[in-house]
């Protein structure tokens, strides 16, 4: 993740200039992918390039440049060893850039304008750095082939990457999505399980839209990456999630989890999952509903109910939505190596 959403909820004009560093190219093992951003004022920071001695030194370095006025960019090359009392044993160029508060407002100002449909340019040389947003209109304006095909890869998916100037390996643009959302869920319903859910999920590189009917369950305090949507019609929700969604159901009632599940069978064929909290019980009293309704065993067989995994079965809120959530991020990362293996095996005429 870049850490756009928790940078851009704390940065105010009053913290004065700042340093917005960057976790740049990596080798072996490291705290963070390439991308992970953290901003540096001289009272506080906001995200986080991995913690440990390499964050801490990532910030010492970064409150000196916000006291030397001659400083304004460079890249610490750091070998993550002793010396830094890490035993991760890769390498790790950190990006550091020193902007003015009203170049961070300008700079957060247009990130929400283009929001997650673009990529930010990050232009490094000997001469210092310089920034630009691009959006989709703006692949074809490159002549760097391999520049615009990145491009085009960051706007559709999370992530960044680096490419080097053909001319100067001493140049290079780093390609960082706006969009930190690697998976999306649709969510129903706000009772306790559901806002326990929203803690442990939305820390996560995902999207969530969370749907009640009731204004007053919602906590006052919304994450970035949530879409609260209160409406009298939830199952009316089911149409307008992405495709290949992760679908929880848990309102405050069975009829409602029925009308939504009924829904998503009719409306949905490509969901990543559809998950019903609820006992062995309740899964066998909707399958009975659901087949008078006219949906086949097969079709039935598209929802999981309980939810969660079977050896974290616990009953209290925040132990269910560790176990739904550890059990999501799981069939994620599986569809994501399964799809890296479709795209290795067709690449080699398997």
């Amino acid at each position: 993740m870049s850490n756009w959403a928790d940078i851009l909820t704390v940065f105010t004009p009053e913290e004065g200039p700042a340093v917005l560093v960057t976790v740049g190219a990596i080798k072996g093992s490291t705290p963070r992918d390439t991308g992970a951003n953290m901003l540096v004022t001289t009272k506080r920071t906001a995200g986080t390039i991995g913690g440990g001695r390499l964050e801490y030194l990532a910030i010492e370095k970064a409150r000196a440049m916000l006291s030397d006025y001659s400083a304004d960019a460079q890249i610490l090359k750091l070998p993550l060893g002793p010396d830094l009392a890490q035993c991760c044993g890769g390498h790790v160029d950190i990006l550091m850039d020193k902007l003015e508060a009203d170049e961070v407002l300008n700079l957060f100002n247009r990130l929400n304008i283009l929001n997650d449909f673009g990529v930010l340019l990050s232009h490094w040389s000997k001469k210092g750095s310089r920034r630009q947003l691009a959006g989709i209109s703006d692949c074809p304006i490159y002549i760097d082939k391999p520049l615009q095909s990145a491009i085009e890869r960051r706007i559709v998916a999370p992530g960044a990457e680096i490419v080097f100037s053909p001319t100067d390996k001493a140049s290079f643009t780093l390609v960082q999505s706006l969009n930190n959302a690697e998976f999306h869920i649709t969510l129903f319903g706000a009772g306790h399980v559901g806002k326990a859910l929203v803690h442990v999920l939305s820390p996560l590189p995902c999207s969530i839209i969370w749907v009640d009917q009731r204004e007053d369950t919602f906590p006052d305090h919304i994450p970035s990456n949530v879409r609260k949507i209160v409406t009298d019609s939830p199952a009316d929700q089911v149409a307008g999630s992405l495709a290949n969604s992760f679908f929880l159901v848990m309102t405050h009632s069975h009829q409602l989890d029925l009308e939504i599940c009924e829904t998503l069978l009719n409306q949905r064929s490509d969901e990543a999952y559809i998950g019903v909290i609820g006992s062995k019980t309740k899964k066998a009293k909707f399958e009975k509903r659901l087949a008078l309704r006219g949906f086949d065993a097969g079709t039935i067989a598209r929802i999981t109910c309980p939810i969660g995994l079977d050896h974290l079965n616990g009953k209290r809120p925040a132990e269910i939505a560790l176990s739904v959530a550890t059990d999501i991020l799981l069939r994620h990362r599986r569809a994501v190596e399964r799809k890296a293996s479709t795209k290795v095996e067709g690449a080699n005429g398997i």
